[in-house]
């Protein structure tokens, strides 16, 4: 005789379909989060308590009292939806090394040289990344970023976190709590194995952001990491909708410590007209600075400087590097009709 165990939802009952890849079990029927991996048994998967609907809510609003943008306009704004959802977000600890060569001119004696330098490095990272690979979406990924900052990090890491992110085991979830919640649980899509991968491929990046000089031309980059420990946690993130001359924007809220992620909003036309008078002081500056080096009387000057040739130079070329991106980051923000801050 074969003995099927059928596993069931514990809250409705309803019939569950696992994969190899489950790591929880949301019930198709009535969203409960359902125990299911070893994970729960490690005691590694916990989740956060998010504030109310309605407290969101009063912090849109006190947003846009706030906010000089929309001065005149907040009686057209209209909130159309209001989405909230427990993210799966893994959390680890990654221990780091290796090394950076890369080239750099010094000068010594009045001479310039090339000098070649060997940096290496060890480093304790947290890292937070979605535990979502379906759809991407910028404030989940914002969210991730804002949340790995800030941190001491210490040998465990639910010390770490603590007591800015208060964790709850997500085995004790009772059907009690979970309703008060109110808030739909998403399931994980990255195993822990995968997750592990992009956890050292972000590690990398963080390493190249630390230590690879901004001057000078690198050589090699060498990266090693481990994962020394890991966790799931599932996190409250909300957005609030609204309608406003003819455009729909959004504002994302971390709804564990009640703070703007991100806000979607529409580019009034002072910022517009602000960013082209920005744009045109740009192009001014690079028209006069380019003037010099057509200029002789500006050459026999240099000349007659003499040590302090250079940092007239120096001065000439950052005032038209200065310009130029002044005008080309301005004339992009002058053509977007959407910002995004954050």
């Amino acid at each position: 005789m074969v003995i099927i165990q059928v596993l069931k939802c514990k809250n409705c009952g309803a019939p569950l379909e696992p994969t190899p890849e489950d790591i929880i079990l949301v019930c198709p029927y009535c969203g409960f989060p359902n125990a299911y991996d070893e994970l729960f048994e490690k005691g590694n998967v916990y989740f956060v308590d998010s504030v109310p609907k309605k407290e969101i809510l009063r912090l849109f609003w006190e947003r846009m009292r706030k906010d000089k943008d929309f001065v005149g306009l907040r009686g057209k704004i209209q909130v159309v939806k209001m989405e909230g959802a427990y993210i799966p977000l893994w959390f680890a600890k990654v221990r780091a090394w290796g090394y950076v060569k890369y080239e750099i001119y010094e000068k010594k004696d009045g001479k310039k040289r090339t000098v070649i330098k060997l940096n290496e490095f060890e480093d304790n990272y947290l890292v937070c990344i979605s535990g979502r690979k379906s759809v991407y979406d910028i404030a989940v990924e914002e969210l991730t970023k804002k949340l790995q900052k800030g941190y001491i990090i210490l040998q465990d890491i639910r010390e770490t976190l603590n007591p800015k992110v208060k964790l709850q085991p997500l085995k004790n979830l009772s059907v009690e709590v979970w309703e008060n919640l109110k808030l739909e649980f998403l399931n994980v899509e990255l195993s822990r194995e995968e997750a592990e991968r992009v956890v050292l491929d972000k590690s990398s990046d963080m390493a190249k952001s630390f230590h690879v000089p901004e001057e000078g031309k690198l050589l090699a980059f060498n990266f090693g990491g481990e994962v020394e420990d890991m966790i799931l946690i599932f996190y409250p993130l909300w957005k609030v909708y609204y309608d406003i001359e003819g455009g729909t924007y959004f504002v994302a809220y971390d709804g564990h410590r009640k703070r703007e992620i991100l806000a979607l909003e529409p580019n009034r036309i002072w910022r517009k007209i602000s960013s082209l008078i920005a744009a045109v002081c740009g192009v001014a500056i690079v028209g006069l600075f380019s003037a010099f080096f057509g200029n002789p009387y500006f050459w026999r000057f240099v000349a007659e400087a003499k040590k302090g040739a250079a940092l007239i130079l120096a001065f000439v070329i950052s005032a038209l590097y200065f310009g130029f991106e002044l005008a080309r980051l301005s004339g992009r923000k002058m053509s977007w009709d959407v910002r995004v801050e954050k």
